[in-house]
C-alpha cells in the first residue's frame, strides 16, 4: 500500500501553518468561554474542533490510498457447437445409437474429462449457435440441453461471432463441432481473410456425421421461374445425382422417375433411363391457377436408399395475370425511346409495344403493320399505359379528348415533354395542345425552356412514393443504390407550375457554388379519374439514365443505377397504379422451408405516401394444417424498426407445414385492413438433405484458421485430438487491479466532520455552554 498528495510541495509550510493556527484557536476559543468548563470537558470540546479542522486541512492535502491487487484467471478453452437442423440427422456409420449433436456433446465432454484428469487448470466455455443467429452460452452438465432448432448455416459467421463474444478472455484453444453444411456461402476474400485470423489460441475443427455410407440418391441444380404469367410454360431444370453406390452398380442402367405435385395432383411426370452418375432432366407446365402456387418435386427413391429427404424439393411459383401493356408513341427516334425500351424489358411485369413514324405513317416498331389512332375512349382500353414521347409531327393528329376520356377510365398516362423536337431539332417551342394541357398535373400556362444545368432533388416533404423506391439515396430491393446526389444535371428543364392536387416528386436545382437556386419541376404526378398522369420535365431522361456511376457494390452486392431505376419504376407505375396509401408488406418472402424463421416488414402511408409511426400495426396469421375455429387465427404485434423510420417488423414462431394468408392490421375505429396475402410453408427442409459430412469444408475451415481437422467417428482422430489439446500451454493470465481511496471523494469525510460537529454540540448543550 501507498501514500501519493496530490498538493504540491511548495503548499506543504502553508498547510503546517493553517493546521497549527487552526488548533491554537480552537485552544484559545474554549480557554476564555463562558461560563468556564471543567479542564476535562474543555480538553474534550478542544479536541473536537481541532480534529475537524485538521481533517480540513487533510482534505486539501489530498493524500490518495493506492493497493495493488492480483489475481491468476484460469485458462478457457471454447467448444463451439452448430446447432442448425442437421445435427439432428442420424447417421448410418458405426454409432447410430444418437444423432450429431449428441455425439458432438460426448465428444466435448470427453475432452474436458481428459483435459481434467492431466490436472490442467481449464475451463471450459460451450457456445451454440449456427452463424445466422444470436450465439448462446451453455454448460455441458446442465439438466436439459434443448435439441437444435436453427435453419441454415454459416461457418465463417460463427466463428467471428465466438471471437467476438470472447474478445479479452484468456481462451487458449477454440474447438469447433460441425458436420460442414453450410447454406450460407463464404463472401467476399475480404471477409474469408478476418474469418482466418482466430483470436481465440489455436483453432481445432472437429467432424460430426458421415462422410461415407449407403447408396443414395439426391436432387441438386433445381431451377425454375420464380414468377410466371397466365398461359406461360414454366420449365423446372434439375439433375439427379447418385453417391456411394459402390461396385459394380456404379455403372447399371437405372430407371428415374420424377414427378411435380401440384394443389391439386401430379401436374408434370417424367422417366428416364440412364447409367450416368449426375443426370439432367427437366419438365413442363402450364400453371392453371393466378396466385401463389406451391409444388413438390419428387424423384423416385432407391431400393435400398437411407435417406429420402433429399429426394424431394419444394418451390413456389407467383401466377400472374397477363403482363400490362404499355403503348409508347413517339413522333421520332430518340434516346429516351431506346431507354425506356430496355426499361421495360428489364420488368417481367411489363409488355412495352413501340410504335413510330414511317413513310406510310404511324407503324408498329416490331412488324411495321400501320398502327391506326382511336377515335374513341373504348379503343384505349387494350393498353393499360401510354408513354407519349412529346405531341408534335406524327403525334399531332391525335385526339386529345378521346385520350383524356381514356384516362378517365382508368388509362395511365406518361408525357415527357423533352423528346417532342421543334424546327432544326432543338426543343420545342410551344407548348403542349390545350386538350393535352388540360390532362397533366402540371401549367404549362407559361411554358418555356430554361437551361441548366439542374441537378435532380427529392422535396423535402415528399414521402415514399413507388415512383421514387430505390431511387433516393438507401437501401433498394435488389442492392447499394446510388443516389441521385451522383447523377448528372439534365440540361433544360421546362418553367412549368403545380396543379392543385398533384404531387412534385423530382426538382431541378441550379447550383452555384454551395448554395441551391430556385427549384424547377422535373417529375409531377396527379390522379385523374380513375387513371393517373404523370410528366417528366427534363430535356432528356436518357440523361439521367445513360450516365455510369464510377462507384460500385463489393462482390456480393448489386449495383442499382438510380436514373434507369427512376426509369422503369415510371412505367410500372403508369401501368399498374401501384397504390402509395394503406398498410402494404415490404419485400416479403412469401415461401419459406419448414424450421426457417420467418421475418415480415410492413409500412402504413397515408393518402400523401408519408410513413405513419405513430399508430399500432400488427398482423393476423390464418390457416394452416386443419384450419378450424375461425381458421385458426393469431395475432402478433409489429415493432417499428429503430434504424428505418416507418417499417415496422415481426418474427413469427415456426409453424407447422401448410398454406397460411396474412393480413395487416392498423389501429383505429374501424380498424384498417390491408390486403390478404398468401404465405407458405412447405414440409421440407435442406436441414434434412445435409446427409453427409463435409469433411472439404471442415479442412479448408480449419486451413484458414491455422489448425487442424479431426473426424468425430475415428478413435485415432480422436486421441490425436485430446494429445493436442493437452499440448497447449493453459497457463491463466495473471490481471492486476489498483484500488484507490481518495478520502475527499464520497461521502466519508463529510459524515465523519458531522458527527465530529454533532459532538460537539451536545457536549456544549449538555453543559450549558450554547
Amino acid at each position: 500500500m501507498a501514500i501519493h498528495w496530490s498538493t504540491p510541495a511548495w503548499m506543504w509550510p502553508l498547510l503546517l501553518i493553517v493546521a497549527a493556527g487552526a488548533v491554537l484557536w480552537a485552544v484559545r476559543a474554549y480557554g476564555k468561554t463562558l461560563p468556564r468548563p471543567t479542564r476535562s470537558l474543555q480538553r474534550t470540546l478542544t479536541l473536537l474542533r481541532s480534529a475537524v479542522f485538521l481533517l480540513l486541512v487533510l482534505a486539501i492535502a489530498g493524500p490518495v490510498l493506492s493497493r495493488l491487487l492480483s489475481h491468476t484467471r484460469p485458462a478457457e478453452i471454447a467448444v463451439i457447437v452448430e446447432d442448425s437442423g442437421s445435427m439432428l440427422i442420424r447417421d448410418a456409420g458405426t454409432d447410430t445409437t444418437g444423432h450429431r449433436w449428441s455425439r458432438a456433446l460426448a465428444v466435448a465432454a470427453q475432452l474436458d474429462s481428459a483435459l481434467s484428469r492431466q490436472d490442467l487448470s481449464v475451463v471450459p466455455v460451450v457456445l451454440r449457435g449456427n452463424g445466422l443467429e444470436a450465439i448462446t452460452e451453455f454448460r455441458l452438465d446442465d439438466p436439459v440441453v434443448t435439441d437444435p432448432t436453427g435453419h441454415g448455416t454459416n461457418l465463417s459467421s460463427l466463428q467471428r461471432q465466438a471471437d467476438d463474444r470472447l474478445a479479452g478472455r484468456p481462451v487458449r484453444a477454440t474447438v469447433i463441432f460441425s458436420d460442414g453444411q453450410e447454406t450460407t456461402g463464404w463472401g467476399s476474400e475480404a471477409r474469408n481473410r478476418r474469418a482466418s485470423r482466430p483470436t481465440s489460441g489455436p483453432l481445432f475443427v472437429v467432424g460430426v456425421g458421415d462422410e461415407d455410407g449407403p447408396p443414395d440418391r439426391v436432387l441438386k441444380d433445381l431451377r425454375y421461374p420464380d414468377t410466371a404469367y397466365e398461359g406461360d410454360e414454366v420449365v423446372v431444370e434439375f439433375a439427379v445425382d447418385h453417391r456411394y453406390l459402390g461396385g459394380g452398380a456404379a455403372g447399371l442402367e437405372r430407371e428415374i422417375t420424377a414427378r411435380l405435385v401440384g394443389p391439386d395432383g401430379v401436374v408434370a411426370e417424367k422417366t428416364v433411363t440412364s447409367t450416368d452418375k449426375l443426370v439432367p432432366m427437366e419438365m413442363s407446365f402450364s400453371p392453371d391457377q393466378v396466385g401463389l402456387q406451391a409444388y413438390d418435386l419428387q424423384v423416385e427413391v432407391l431400393d435400398n436408399e437411407r435417406f429420402p429427404a433429399n429426394n424431394k424439393a419444394s418451390l413456389a411459383i407467383n401466377v400472374r395475370q397477363e403482363r400490362a401493356r404499355i403503348l409508347l408513341l413517339t413522333g421520332a427516334p430518340s434516346w429516351d425511346v431506346r431507354f425506356l425500351a430496355q426499361a421495360a424489358a428489364q420488368e417481367q411485369r411489363i409488355a412495352l409495344t413501340v410504335v413510330h413514324p414511317a413513310a406510310q405513317g404511324l407503324v408498329y416498331a416490331d412488324s411495321l403493320i400501320p398502327w391506326q389512332a382511336p377515335v374513341e375512349a373504348e379503343q384505349w382500353a387494350q393498353w393499360d399505359a401510354v408513354v407519349l414521347t412529346g405531341w408534335t409531327r406524327s403525334l399531332s393528329s391525335l385526339d386529345w379528348k378521346v385520350l383524356g376520356q381514356a384516362v378517365d377510365r382508368g388509362l395511365g398516362l406518361l408525357v415527357m415533354a423533352g423528346s417532342s423536337a421543334g424546327p432544326g431539332g432543338g426543343p420545342v417551342p410551344f407548348a403542349p395542345p390545350v386538350d393535352l394541357a388540360t390532362l397533366l398535373p402540371v401549367d404549362v400556362t407559361g411554358w418555356r425552356w430554361q437551361p441548366g444545368p439542374f441537378f435532380a432533388h427529392v422535396p423535402a416533404l415528399v414521402g415514399g412514393h413507388p415512383i421514387l423506391g430505390g431511387v433516393a439515396a438507401g437501401e433498394s430491393g435488389t442492392g447499394a443504390t446510388v443516389g441521385l446526389a451522383s447523377l448528372p444535371p439534365v440540361g433544360q428543364v421546362a418553367l412549368v407550375t403545380e396543379r392543385p392536387g398533384a404531387e412534385v416528386l423530382l426538382t431541378g436545382q441550379v447550383q452555384a457554388g454551395n448554395a441551391a437556386g430556385v427549384d424547377r419541376i422535373m417529375l409531377a404526378v396527379a390522379n385523374r379519374g380513375q387513371g393517373r398522369v404523370a410528366w417528366f420535365g427534363g430535356r432528356h431522361l436518357w440523361e439521367l439514365a445513360f450516365w455510369e456511376s464510377s462507384r460500385r457494390g463489393d462482390m456480393e452486392t448489386e449495383t442499382v443505377h438510380a436514373g434507369r431505376r427512376l426509369t422503369r419504376n415510371l412505367l410500372v407505375w403508369t401501368a399498374a397504379g401501384l397504390e402509395e396509401s394503406g398498410l402494404v408488406f415490404t419485400g416479403r418472402q412469401t415461401f419459406f422451408q419448414e424450421g426457417e424463421p420467418i421475418r415480415l416488414g410492413a409500412q402504413w402511408r397515408d393518402m400523401r405516401g408519408r410513413p405513419v409511426i405513430d399508430q399500432q400495426l400488427s398482423l393476423v396469421l390464418r390457416g394452416g394444417p386443419a384450419a378450424a375455429d375461425s381458421l385458426r387465427e393469431q395475432t402478433f404485434a409489429l415493432r417499428m424498426s429503430s434504424s428505418r423510420p416507418g417499417l415496422a417488423e415481426v418474427e413469427l414462431p415456426p409453424l407447422a407445414p401448410g398454406q397460411y394468408t396474412v393480413q395487416l392490421v392498423g389501429d383505429g375505429d374501424p380498424p384498417v385492413l390491408g390486403r390478404q396475402e398468401n404465405l407458405i410453408v412447405a414440409d421440407h427442409s435442406i436441414e434434412m438433405t445435409q446427409v453427409r459430412m463435409d469433411r472439404r469444408r471442415l479442412t479448408q475451415l480449419a486451413a484458414r484458421g491455422g489448425g487442424r481437422f479431426y473426424d468425430a467417428g475415428s478413435a485415432s482422430d480422436l486421441r490425436t485430438l485430446i494429445d493436442d489439446l493437452v499440448a497447449v500451454d493453459w497457463q491463466g493470465d495473471r490481471v492486476e487491479q489498483r484500488s484507490r481511496l481518495d478520502i475527499r471523494s464520497g461521502w466519508p469525510l463529510l459524515v465523519l466532520i458531522v458527527i465530529l460537529l454533532g459532538a460537539e454540540w451536545y457536549l456544549r448543550r449538555r453543559h450549558g455552554l450554547l
